[in-house]
């Protein structure tokens, strides 16, 4: 797949600092992500104006509920202009399938999140999986959900490669927890380079923190997509 995309996680708890921020971004071909704090607390004015501005909407609420209540999340979703939306694979086939379901027709790309960054492998025992690793819990939470017709995976750059070469079926990869060689990790505990993510298959690459807070949001965003070659 020859997506590549820069998505830029709005990590901001008031609507005002955001809008700020997106006004003071030129690079309009971009995937703006919108998580709890933003959403829940302004819902549609957050991201009609996202829209308004001209960036790709992404909701990344982790939808991880019974089968019906997931597909109503996924037609509100819709509603709300969104192009991209995260399910959470641990819900199970059903709810999945309800979630595909609920797109439809519409241009809405469902995306699977299966293990975050800020986990490693302590996180397998906390499950009762220690029998996995991380990266083969990925892949059986990635296999099953594109084999329902979601439409991407969400999960660490040291998975891509090996989710690719492990899944015939071709699929968006979104990749967070990217960071230039001398950003700071922050909470992240597994992090790639931009150029790294894009030669291990990353399509969607999703950078917060070292952005949002740089002096020159509009360079960082610069050195990160030359670094991407895009």
């Amino acid at each position: 797949m020859s997506l590549k995309k820069l998505g830029i996680a709005l990590d901001f708890t008031d609507i005002e600092d955001a809008e700020q921020f997106l006004y003071s971004i030129e690079d309009k071909d971009i995937v703006i992500k919108i998580g709890y704090s933003l959403f829940i607390k302004y819902g549609k004015d957050i991201t009609d104006f996202v829209k308004s501005k001209g960036f790709e909407l992404f909701l990344d609420l982790k939808l991880h509920d019974i089968p019906n209540t997931v597909y109503n999340g996924v037609k509100g979703a819709i509603y709300s202009g969104a192009d991209y939306l995260t399910i959470h694979t641990l819900g199970g086939k059903e709810m999945l399938q309800k979630a595909v379901e609920a797109k439809g027709s519409s241009s809405l790309k469902l995306l699977g999140v299966t293990i975050l960054t800020s986990h490693d492998e302590r996180y397998l025992d906390y499950i009762g999986c220690s029998k996995y690793s991380i990266k083969d819990l990925t892949l059986n939470l990635a296999k099953t959900a594109l084999e329902t017709g979601i439409d991407g995976i969400v999960s660490s750059v040291d998975e891509v490669s090996f989710l690719k070469e492990n899944i015939e079926k071709e699929f968006i990869a979104v990749t967070p927890g990217i960071r230039l060689e001398d950003d700071s990790k922050d909470d992240q505990k597994r992090v790639a380079t931009p150029k790294k993510a894009v030669e291990k298959g990353a399509n969607i690459l999703i950078v917060g923190r070292p952005i949002i807070k740089a002096k020159n949001p509009n360079e960082k965003i610069k050195k990160i997509k030359e670094s991407m070659n895009i």
